[in-house]
């Protein structure tokens, strides 16, 4: 009964309006002169639930729309192929084999437009109990909810004997979120590279800083001071008007270089703007506070089009994070809102000038915490529900146990020290605020399940500097409470029913 109850809920929100987040252009610079710098023997031969096994060389099938070599599954390295990534992510894959005795196959599925060819090369195997694809790797934002209210994976409770959801290398806001009455279908966590490469940050040029005795970014940080009001006042100092001609235009040097779009995405979590959260039952609750919505864009509006801010619009397909990240590794600013993937590209490999890293700004000194933002497409990763034998249930747990495991302990450490080396990992404090970035990633259950419509609508306010706030975010919220509304009594005639 729960089960249904959850996937309606689940199937209710994915009734309000989606926007589609479009894939990004940039392609990572993962080419290394040197070893990994992994040191396989940090991860040891135990971890909890799951002892070195024989599994006499069964192959268990992966499928996902990530390329082999940069996310999550890796190609046997050849001399024409140094790439860090690829290697890490292989060594980690056989250390799971042998651990296991076991094969582990890769299908990459392309996709274009919508990442929901996973649900649509998965769903009718699984419905025609065939069990080809045993392991899914799910985008949230397009898979999560289809998978769960479509029966297509399992329940990892089920299967605790072997998944022990509790552990660090599991995203634990996330299994919090998405859990609901004892059950959890998909968990996410250090198996992903991309709740890394997908986290939202603020990079900032410590020339630029130097040069104007301000301060680096990390003191402002550890004081509590980093919010939003903050950076508008640093980007308003730092702006220079270098062409003359009166005007906040490209040419000219600014203090922040960000976006309407998808750079607004993570204000939600970083200035704490809850939409759904748990009740005392363990029930999801919509609990947006319009006022503080208003209270942010308000602020967010005076950084982006009254402070030293360039903007660049949205162009389709994210285009605009290439535009962004290009803009500041040719030295056009003096901080920039990103992706920590932007950190991978040759051209901020390669800038002259170092750089330093720090958590999105928080809306103001009272809020207690940081708290990070990774962007809806984060690889989620469940069990085919079409797996009928026991045995193969429960060998399948301990191969996706393992692989966060040693994820964890081989491809975390790579990725810090060989990917995002050079100027950033440099500094001392770049690994403590990496640890601490990652330790506070927040996710809403909207944002986590595919429901973009809700989170998106502060993309349009942001992209109007004189759009009406107040009611704009109005009427939206009485639009959703109304789908909440009728969708809860769904819910109370399927209680009644006993179904």
């Amino acid at each position: 009964m729960f089960k249904r109850i959850f996937a309606i809920l689940l199937a209710a929100l994915m009734l309000l309006p989606l926007a589609a987040c479009g894939e990004s252009t940039e392609t990572p610079d993962v080419t290394t002169d040197g070893a990994t710098g992994t040191d396989t023997e940090a991860a040891t031969e135990f971890f909890p639930n799951v002892e070195k096994q024989d599994y006499e060389g069964e192959t268990f099938q992966m499928i996902g729309i990530r390329d082999a070599g940069v996310w999550v599954y890796g190609e046997d390295p050849t001399a024409a192929n140094v790439n860090v990534l690829n290697d890490t992510l292989y060594e980690m894959n056989t250390t799971v084999e042998e651990y296991l005795s076991i094969n582990i196959a890769y299908e990459y599925v392309h996709h274009t437009t919508g990442a929901s060819v996973i649900f649509e090369a998965v769903q009718p195997s699984v419905m025609a109990g065939d069990d080809t694809y045993q392991l899914c790797i799910l985008p949230a934002y397009r898979n999560v909810a289809s998978f769960v209210t479509q029966d297509c994976v399992m329940d990892l409770y089920d299967l605790n004997d072997y998944i022990d959801l509790d552990q660090p290398y599991w995203m634990q806001d996330y299994n919090e979120m998405l859990s609901y009455h004892g059950m959890q279908f998909t968990a996410t966590g250090s198996i992903a590279l991309s709740t890394y490469r997908f986290a939202f940050v603020t990079m900032f040029n410590k020339v630029d800083f130097d040069d104007k005795k301000v301060p680096y970014l990390y003191e402002a940080v550890n004081n509590g001071e980093w919010t939003l009001d903050f950076q508008a006042a640093l980007a308003e100092d730092f702006y220079q008007d270098l062409n003359g001609n009166g005007k906040k235009d490209e040419g000219d040097f600014f203090g922040l270089i960000t976006s309407p779009y998808i750079s607004t995405d993570p204000y939600w979590a970083s200035c704490d703007l809850s939409l759904v959260e748990k009740n005392a039952d363990g029930e999801y609750a919509y609990v947006l506070d319009t006022a503080r919505l208003s209270n942010v864009a308000d602020k967010v509006l005076r950084l982006l089009y009254e402070s030293g801010t360039l903007v660049y619009p949205h162009t389709g397909a994210d285009a605009e994070q290439d535009d962004i990240r290009i803009a500041f590794a040719r030295g056009d600013g003096a901080m920039c809102t990103t992706r920590l993937v932007a950190a991978e590209m040759g051209d901020i490999r390669n800038m002259e000038d170092a750089y330093g890293i720090v958590p999105m700004p928080k809306l103001s000194k009272e809020q207690a915490d940081y708290k990070t933002y990774v962007q809806d497409q984060v690889s989620c990763f469940g069990i085919s529900a079409a797996i009928g034998d026991e045995t193969r249930q429960e060998q399948l747990a301990a191969t996706l146990e393992a692989m966060s495991y040693y994820s964890y302990n081989i491809v975390r450490p790579a990725y810090y020290d060989s990917v995002l080396s050079l100027r950033f990992m440099q500094d001392p404090q770049s690994r403590d605020v990496l640890n601490t970035m990652f330790d506070s990633i927040s996710f809403d259950f909207v944002y986590a399940t595919s429901t973009a419509g809700i989170r998106d609508t502060l993309r349009g306010i942001i992209s109007q500097p004189n759009a009406p706030v107040a009611s704009s975010s109005k009427q939206w919220e009485r639009q959703v409470q109304s789908a909440i509304r009728s969708q809860e009594k769904a819910f109370d005639r399927l209680l009644s029913s006993g179904n």
